[in-house]
């Protein structure tokens, strides 16, 4: 039996990830507790999220927003395996798939999660492209593809709206990089992706278009606006004690350290990454679920950034035994969050 577990790990280790995965979201589906839609956690912009609740439903839709979520694993392997290799890409994964707050949120109708498949599908999209282009593997410009990335960004956007901070770290990128084609065909696509759902939804619920977007930022710019800010929020309330939180220590400082080394060459990953994260320092929540967002890109960059670091630091290369203690340590409290949630049926605000 050990021996064929070993042999499909070696065949299989993907598929072996997503079967462990598959099984913490079984697992979450039944134990976990908290965040089921009572008008406190969603706003006028979630109300499509609203008619999931209903009692009949929680288990089979917790059921199927834990399926859906494991296309986060898939495309966080693929987009890291363009731009490191295999052995990175499924770590990543393994991270996607173990990490305390996946399983766990994911098995919710939590906007900042359903939104997460949409614009990780888009940012691979635009990286392949952006990839292709550079080493010459493509004659031309495709402008269909940069569309069709633009329309999964613009889904992601019309489940989650502050996900627009995500574009607008992509739109910069794309313009620094000098692609202007593809800045401007991406937004197309964004563009036609928001009128479609947000004029065909909203005329159904609202019976005019676009209420909730007027509404959003309406809300929000009063918010942003507002003289009314609690100054405690930047204290324990922004975005990088969030990631610090979410991604267990000392596992999250490794990868804040490989997010800023990979600033330059993975542009496309690191300024919607860095945008959302500065956004977030500079308006904090203290609702720590409006952070879920860059999670995965912030793990996938990090984790690619700190391991070139690892290979490239003769420091990290003599003191690999302080690396190997920091995993484990992640390993174990992560693990024992994990449990603490399933068994507790505690998830944090």
């Amino acid at each position: 039996m050990k021996e064929k577990l070993f042999f499909f790990s070696i065949k299989h280790p993907l598929l072996l990830i997503l079967l462990f995965a598959i099984v913490l979201r079984l697992l979450a589906v039944i134990f976990t507790g908290g965040y089921k839609i009572d008008g406190h956690y969603f706003n006028y912009y979630d109300i499509p999220l609203k008619w999931l609740d209903n009692p009949w439903l929680v288990y089979p839709v917790r059921l199927l927003l834990g399926t859906f979520s494991l296309l986060i694993i898939t495309l966080g392997y693929r987009i890291t395996k363009l731009i490191a290799d295999k052995t990175t890409a499924l770590e990543v994964a393994l991270l996607l798939a173990f990490l305390w707050m996946m399983p766990c949120f994911s098995v919710h109708p939590i906007p900042q999660i359903v939104m997460m498949p949409f614009i990780l599908y888009g940012t691979l999209t635009i990286v392949k492209q952006d990839i292709l282009l550079k080493h010459n593997e493509i004659e031309k410009f495709h402008r269909t593809t940069f569309i069709i990335a633009g329309f999964f960004l613009g889904l992601g956007f019309s489940v989650y709206y502050q996900s627009l901070i995500y574009y607008i770290g992509i739109l910069i990128a794309l313009l620094v990089l000098k692609n202007r084609k593809g800045a401007l065909m991406t937004l197309i696509g964004y563009i036609i992706a928001i009128i479609l759902t947000q004029t065909i939804i909203d005329l159904i619920i609202w019976h005019r278009p676009f209420v909730n977007i007027i509404n959003f930022f309406r809300n929000s710019c009063q918010y942003l606006f507002s003289t009314t800010h609690n100054w405690d929020h930047y204290f324990y309330g922004n975005a990088v004690l969030y990631m610090l939180f979410y991604v267990v220590p000392p596992l999250s400082i490794m990868l804040f350290i490989g997010l800023f080394n990979v600033c330059h060459k993975y542009l496309l990953l690191f300024l919607p990454t860095f945008t959302m994260i500065l956004f977030y320092t500079v308006f904090p929540n203290k609702n720590a679920i409006y952070t879920l967002a860059m999670v995965p890109t912030f793990i996938i960059s990090g984790f690619v950034g700190w391991k070139e670091l690892y290979k490239n630091s003769k420091f990290w290369t003599k003191n690999s035994l302080i690396v190997k203690v920091s995993y484990i340590v992640f390993a174990i409290i992560n693990t024992f969050v994990l449990l603490f949630i399933f068994f507790g049926k505690y998830l944090p605000e």
